[in-house]
């Protein structure tokens, strides 16, 4: 075998050869703390990763925020207290159906979300909504990732997720 085939084929056995993620996987989203093992299937290869967006905490009943690499969006968050009690079903139907998406439920309705969209809905009282003022009925999160392969494989990794940050998203911003 000559040298440069040698090289090469090391190359690619080690990984070096392929894509890598040259930059730390978050520790926290939008300002809650998470164990990275939950957020690294859905942020891809490449060299930098950027946050935009709020920390959730209670001061707004409405928060958004974002991580790209490498200037794409990998992930996206978005958070509000309502004056309407809907389920995370209610929502990813609203969204799927209209699409000709297949949605998915779990937990009671509690989780539902379609391809790379999960929400999440968790009871909310004692602050205002967003809607004009009236008192907060629900909290729902919605996540959405777009580096995934599979609608079907990302749906467990999605509810994973979700399961872990809804109630420490919806504390945050202050629902009992």
């Amino acid at each position: 075998m000559s040298a440069a085939a040698t090289l090469s084929f090391a190359l690619i056995a080690s990984g070096c050869g392929g894509p890598q993620v040259n930059y730390a996987i978050p520790s926290n989203v939008c300002g809650l703390s998470v164990d990275r093992g939950l957020v690294q299937p859905f942020f891809p290869p490449g060299d930098r990763v950027e946050f935009d967006g709020d920390a959730f905490d209670g001061k707004k009943a409405k928060s958004f925020c974002q991580y790209y690499v490498d200037g794409n969006t990998a992930l996206a968050v978005d958070g509000k207290r309502s004056s309407q009690d809907e389920t995370a079903t209610q929502l990813a139907k609203r969204y799927a159906d209209p699409a000709h998406l297949k949605s998915w439920t779990q937990s009671g309705g509690r989780i539902a979300g379609y391809a790379g969209t999960v929400y999440g809905t968790a009871p909310c009282s004692g602050t205002p909504s967003d809607s004009d003022g009236q008192p907060a009925r629900s909290y729902s999160l919605e996540i959405s990732v777009n580096h995934y392969t599979n609608a079907i494989t990302v749906r467990p990794e999605l509810a994973k997720l979700m399961s872990a940050l809804l109630p420490r998203a919806a504390h945050a911003r202050g629902c009992q």
